[in-house]
């Protein structure tokens, strides 16, 4: 099973650890991502001891917001009765094994466990799709983890990510999206931290099959991903955006007949005609609908006779002139 859509943008909805340590907060996130139409909801996976070390300023917090175990299973169930996928970021051993036994479908690595090659190697050996971001990682180190994810055939993507929060818009280097896409076969996304939704719908014009946007309930929660989160209102639109801007993304000459009649012009007679009338420029003009000769040949029915008698905003047509 993939993880991403073959026939849409995949929307993330990042809740990450912004439940703030509480479980109904989880799955009122959950709800939000459901109710603006995402297709995936994303959490963190990790053991803070593994992190950080305990005079990190950082490691009350950390550990306060990380998943226990007994999490997982209700969470995922939850997201599958709300018709989402559940994702979580692999980070370790303990808390990889802990997803592989409740059955999650693929991994998400985040930009700063990329250069971690072990945990690299485990989620080849494991073979489920995985996404991962692109954010702190060069151009060869991203070819190399191709080759890696490539050549034992498992399904991968990447999301063009600046690991700057909040991200400015000339940061966001969004550009990047193409250079990717021309240098991999596997669908490129964008994970976004800017401040507002319109880079991810920007992403989605430039080609984007995958975006991920974090979403809180409330910006001053714990933790550092509150910043740059979106709250329920926004992420709903930034959703309807990017399916509007996909369903515009596609090219179509075919003109609509009932608008060119309605709105274009023809050439018309100002005038009542008689037969053998010849024509000067002040027995012409061009108004709609669109019922009569084409306007490109008003210079060419100047000085022909008509054949036929014709009255004031008669459309012009050939048989007139015994054509």
């Amino acid at each position: 099973m993939s993880l991403w859509k073959s026939d849409r943008v995949t929307i993330i909805a990042e809740i990450g650890s912004n439940h703030n340590g509480d479980f109904e907060t989880a799955c009122r996130l959950i709800d939000v991502a459901a109710d603006a139409g995402a297709d995936i909801v994303k959490f963190q996976s990790y053991l803070v001891d593994d992190l950080l070390e305990p005079a990190s300023p950082h490691y009350e917090t950390m550990k306060q917001l990380q998943l226990p175990k007994t999490w997982y299973p209700k969470l995922i169930d939850y997201a599958q009765q709300k018709g989402l996928l559940f994702l979580s970021t692999a980070t370790n051993p303990t808390t990889m094994q802990w997803m592989e036994d409740y059955g999650v479908k693929g991994y998400k690595v985040a930009s700063g466990n990329v250069s971690v090659y072990p945990l690299l190697d485990k989620l080849v050996d494991i073979g489920k799709p995985v996404i991962l971001s692109t954010g702190m990682t060069t151009l060869d180190e991203l070819l190399e983890i191709d080759a890696r994810f490539t050549s034992s055939n498992v399904p991968h993507a990447f999301l063009h990510c600046v690991s700057k929060y909040p991200t400015p818009a000339k940061d966001m280097a969004l550009k990047n999206i193409s250079v990717l896409q021309a240098l991999f076969h596997c669908p490129i996304g964008l994970s976004d931290h800017s401040e507002d939704v319109h880079m991810a719908v920007a992403a989605v014009a430039l080609g984007a099959r995958i975006v991920e946007k974090h979403i809180s309930l409330d910006k001053q929660g714990l933790g550092l991903d509150h910043e740059v989160a979106v709250l329920p209102d926004r992420f709903k639109r930034m959703c309807t955006l990017i399916r509007d801007t996909e369903t515009a993304l596609h090219a179509n000459f075919i003109l609509d007949k009932k608008l060119c009649f309605q709105y274009r012009r023809s050439i018309r007679f100002t005038r009542d005609l008689d037969v053998g009338s010849v024509l000067k420029a002040g027995d012409l003009k061009i108004t709609r609908p669109e019922d009569g000769l084409h306007p490109k040949y008003f210079d060419a029915l100047i000085g022909r006779k008509l054949v036929d008698a014709v009255s004031r905003d008669t459309p012009t047509c050939w048989e007139q002139f015994g054509e």
